[in-house]
């Protein structure tokens, strides 16, 4: 069998199984990636976690893109992933990142010694950051909002140390918004792709969901603190009935874990909106096509949001923190920054269709660029650009 030309290291979903099906979307993130790069001509084979119940490592086939599942999320495991990378022969591995996603403070340590693996092999290692910290935003408040167990001098630390070990130990180094290659030195922006999503009538699709004639407020996505679904919340109660506010996803896995009750928190606070719990992906189009507006209040924001490419691809027109704003480039239209705003703009949509508009165009030029087939020839030219 050939050399593939480009091995990524990544979680990835069941095979057979939509996409946005599994507990991380940097999954769902890494199969479109994977798609596109095989759409562009490219041979790509996948090392990816195996799951809680398996015993052994398993080969897949998914249409074409060898995904071999042999490494488990725990310190160690990214040395595995390098070790099954460079016996591929790819000559560019491309491992996607975030903390915690392979495992605890043990796995982290781990990912540095796993680049120099892959480089010590001759093999590019390339990494997407799909976090990119400030350090100097790391507070009291960031530590709470994040839920990271450590004083916040102590958590600033360790991740201005990872985010530096890893711009210096990686051939490449991918971020997906421009504010966040001022905070890894060297990193190349490439967007977060757009996937097309399936066709689904609006009318059909609010029938299938259970929603009334309301002006439907969305927030997509796992529950977490640092998503801002509070404000969501409070500007749809202030907005008034005519406006449902709706929260379609789970409880964050980490959160779970912990036995955080953040979501539970919120449903009791606010009982007058809708919470769906976890979306099954055949219902992750619906969801976007039946809503008037999505929203992303993220207060700071450290990531693109995978939810926000979604609406993009969707077409649902969408409203976000200033924060946000600021970092994918919004125009002004779309960006509420503070609960009261959001509320009067809630309300201000729900009752001019013209508005609502204006705001669907604004949010359509938002996602121009990040088709996933220049996503795949943006990343094609960087593999190229590294090899000799």
């Amino acid at each position: 069998m050939s050399a593939p030309d480009v091995c990524l290291i990544a979680p990835y979903p069941p095979i057979g199984q939509a996409h946005h099906d599994g507990t991380s979307g940097v999954a769902s993130y890494s199969a479109n990636l994977a798609r596109a790069l095989r759409d562009d001509g490219a041979d790509v084979h996948v090392v990816a976690p195996v799951g809680d119940a398996d015993r052994r490592p398993r080969d897949e086939d998914d249409d074409g893109i060898r995904v071999r599942r042999c490494f488990r999320r725990r310190p160690g495991g990214l040395r595995r992933a390098a070790a099954e990378a460079l016996r591929s022969g790819a000559p560019v591995a491309h491992l996607q990142f975030e903390l915690f996603l392979y495992g605890g403070p043990g796995a982290v340590a781990g990912v540095v010694p796993a680049l120099a693996a892959l480089r010590r092999g001759r093999t590019k290692a390339v990494v997407t950051m799909h976090q990119a910290v400030d350090p100097g935003a790391v507070d009291r408040a960031y530590t709470r909002l994040h839920r990271v167990p450590a004083p916040a001098p102590v958590a600033r630390a360790g991740i201005a140390g990872v985010q530096l070990a890893i711009a210096g130990a990686a051939s490449a180094v991918v971020v997906h918004e421009e504010p966040f290659a001022d905070i890894v030195p060297g990193a190349v922006v490439v967007p977060h792709g757009i996937e097309p999503l399936p066709p689904t009538d609006r009318a059909e699709a609010r029938r299938r969901l259970g929603l009334d004639d309301r002006f439907v407020a969305l927030c997509f996505g796992f529950v977490a603190p640092y998503k801002g679904i509070e404000t969501a919340l409070e500007a749809a109660r202030l907005a008034g009935p005519d406006v449902h506010c709706v929260v379609a996803g789970g409880e964050h896995p980490r959160l779970a874990a912990a036995q955080d009750h953040y979501a539970d928190g919120l449903r009791a606070a606010h009982p007058e909106a809708r919470f769906t719990g976890w979306v099954p992906g055949d219902d992750v189009a619906p969801w976007f096509r039946a809503a008037d507006v999505a929203l992303f209040p993220y207060p700071r924001p450290f990531s693109s949001s995978g939810a926000l490419a979604l609406a993009l691809a969707a077409g649902t027109p969408s409203l976000l923190s200033a924060p946000l704003g600021r970092c994918v480039g919004a125009p002004s239209q779309l960006v509420a920054p503070t609960a009261e705003h959001l509320a009067a703009r809630l309300r201000e949509l729900a009752s001019s269709p013209g508005a609502l508009e204006q705001v669907a165009a604004a949010t359509a030029a938002l996602a121009e660029g990040r088709a996933w087939d220049a996503v795949a020839r943006a990343h094609l030219d960087l593999y190229r650009g590294l090899q000799p």
